[in-house]
């Protein structure tokens, strides 16, 4: 081969390199951009949906506060269930030393069995 035409298919061969790379890099250029943009598509459609899930459950809680009202269940009790409010104030007990019930359970169990206890003497009760 003669060296013009040698020189001829190497230049040939680094214009067809560099007209591949610059296509490489274009197309490589192109498909991240529309990667991209593929990407802020789900994003927009994920905070929508967010939004639309925040609202739903902000609506949900106000409907849970409104049916935990005391005066609606009241008013449901007395109608649909026939149950009445007791005017008498409730009172609690509250203990703070859990031991010491189990003594007021036994001191009363102890209590009741003594009166419930029956003497027999000479045969009469």
């Amino acid at each position: 081969m003669s060296k013009k035409k040698k020189n001829n298919a190497q230049q040939w061969f680094i214009r067809f390199t560099l007209l591949f790379g610059v296509v490489l890099l274009v197309s490589l250029k192109l498909y991240i951009h529309f990667q991209v943009d593929l990407l802020n598509k789900d994003i927009r459609s994920l905070e929508v949906q967010r939004n639309q899930l925040l609202s739903e459950r902000e609506k949900m809680r106000a409907e849970v506060k409104r049916l935990q009202n005391i005066d609606r269940i009241s008013r449901i009790a007395g109608q649909q269930l026939s149950l009445i409010n007791d005017p008498e104030p409730v009172h609690t007990i509250r203990l703070e030393n859990f031991n010491k019930l189990n003594h007021f359970k036994k001191e009363f169990a102890a209590r009741k069995s003594k009166t419930n206890q029956t003497y027999s003497v000479a045969g009469i009760k």
